[in-house]
């Protein structure tokens, strides 16, 4: 499968995650992404130590720059848990 590029449509997909009240969801990517402008990115385990230290800081810090260019919801999925941060 050939990468996503920016104004791809996205694969459909089902994601699991919880939600605000720790409640195990499943949602469709398109219903998290239609009528959106967002960022997904992967990492290969969330929580551990690298993925938390070095992938999603970047994420966290820039996210006010993210939303002043538009972006609604940063999203980020992993093989074993997504979630969707909250700033």
């Amino acid at each position: 499968m050939a990468p996503i590029a920016v104004g791809d449509l996205l694969p459909e997909g089902t994601l699991a995650l919880f939600d605000e009240q720790d409640q195990l969801q499943q949602v469709s990517i398109h219903s998290l992404a239609t009528g959106k402008k967002i960022i997904l990115f992967g990492v290969p385990g969330a929580f551990t130590p690298t993925c938390s230290l070095k992938h999603v800081p970047g994420f966290i810090e820039n996210a006010e720059e993210f939303k002043l260019k538009g972006v609604d919801e940063i999203i980020c999925i992993s093989g074993k848990f997504s979630f969707i941060p909250r700033f």
